[in-house]
């Protein structure tokens, strides 16, 4: 377990001699050439620990092979097999990449075995680092959700239902690294937290034209305001970039806007995108399946991403935004605004999930005295 190590090398009889040597003490698999070798790692369950490649090799170089490597397994250790006359090259593919170790030719058997004991401990340094900012980050997200469950409702609905939206996206895609993606999800409506409960109901499914000016510029900003809580955070800058570049109105959802790169965050970085633009679509008054056809207009957003999300939309029980008249208010609706009677009263404040006494009053305050109507609700 965690022992498993490809060697890669054109010759057969130095693979042979490499398996003859470190028979029972490794989990040992061999490739003939580069592209072998990634195929090899493309299509395992199980990630190599280590792995190990001749330097010169016909049709694709060590350096070409380790390159192609980091791509589709960043976390596997490397080390480079050269002999002198390719020194040059060597040094090159370890300022490019990240070697580990190099070895030169003629390699023996204990002096190799140093060295993959050696990478091996690297993998496992490296994977307890990453196990252990994981579930740091992750506990840390869980409680701040927590919290803003209790202090912002309209905030934490709309964080269930982001998060909700892109497990969906992540189990039909399986993006190779998604825990930059998950705290996005848990973390991204943060900033909302600023905005009263009764703004965001004023300006979510308003035209732009028909809201207050101050009331959208509040709104506008909370992107803004995650990023800066979120990039406090040590590891999450390209989190907090993506939080902030989210599209917050209809007009930023349908805007043309640069495809993200691997760099910016590649799939992870799309399915962000593409989730929270949804999710905008659908408060601004859109149903779902004409949010995805307008969304898919844009390149920005993948078709693969978008079916899942909608399909999860219309499976998972998730709180929507609704406006409702006083007599349908029902047990469980959560108040998107202050529900207040005809005559300037408030009976209940935003936030506020309705129980079944007070889903009663309410209905009889409509039938009597009379409510503001319609009602925003998060049901």
């Amino acid at each position: 377990m965690g022992r498993r190590i490809l060697m890669v090398d054109d010759e057969p009889h130095i693979l042979d001699a490499f398996r003859r040597s470190l028979h029972g003490r490794y989990e040992l698999d061999t490739a003939n050439s580069g592209p072998e070798g990634l195929a090899k790692t493309r299509g395992t369950a199980r990630p190599y620990a280590v792995a190990v490649s001749d330097m010169r090799m016909p049709g694709m170089s060590g350096a070409e092979f380790l390159a192609g490597l980091r791509e589709v397994s960043p976390d596997t250790v490397q080390i480079i097999l050269s002999g002198q006359a390719e020194l040059t090259d060597t040094i090159a593919a370890v300022n490019d990449g990240n070697l580990f170790r190099f070895l030169t030719k003629p390699c023996e058997p204990a002096e190799l075995s140093r060295a993959l004991d050696a990478a091996l401990e690297q993998h496992r340094l490296l994977m307890s680092e990453r196990e252990l900012l994981e579930r740091t980050l992750d506990g840390a997200v869980k409680v701040l959700t927590e919290l803003m469950a209790a202090a912002h409702p309209v905030a934490a609905a709309r964080t269930g239902t982001v998060t909700a939206l892109t497990d969906a996206a992540i189990s039909a895609l399986h993006p190779k690294d998604t825990w930059e993606l998950r705290i996005a999800a848990m973390l991204g409506q943060v900033g909302l937290m600023a905005v009263p409960a009764e703004v965001i109901a004023q300006v979510v499914g308003t035209a732009v034209e028909d809201v207050d000016q101050d009331a959208l510029a509040m709104y506008r900003g909370h992107p803004q305001l995650s990023r800066a809580l979120i990039g406090r955070i040590p590891r999450l800058e390209r989190v907090a970039a993506w939080v902030a570049s989210q599209p917050v109105t209809l007009a930023e959802v349908r805007a043309p806007t640069p495809l993200a790169t691997e760099e910016s965050g590649g799939v992870a970085k799309q399915i962000y995108e593409t989730v929270t633009a949804f999710v905008v679509a659908v408060e601004s008054g859109l149903a779902p399946g004409t949010a995805v056809v307008e969304l898919a207009k844009n390149p920005r957003y993948p078709a693969a991403v978008l079916d899942a999300a909608v399909r999860a939309y219309l499976s998972e029980d998730l709180r929507r935004p609704r406006q409702v008249k006083g007599k349908e208010l029902l047990v469980g609706m959560m108040m998107n605004q202050d529900v207040v009677t005809s005559t300037g009263m408030t009976l209940v404040r935003s936030g506020e999930v309705l129980t079944e006494s007070t889903a009663i009053r309410l209905r009889h305050f409509a039938e009597g005295v009379g409510v503001v109507e319609p009602i925003n609700v998060l049901a």
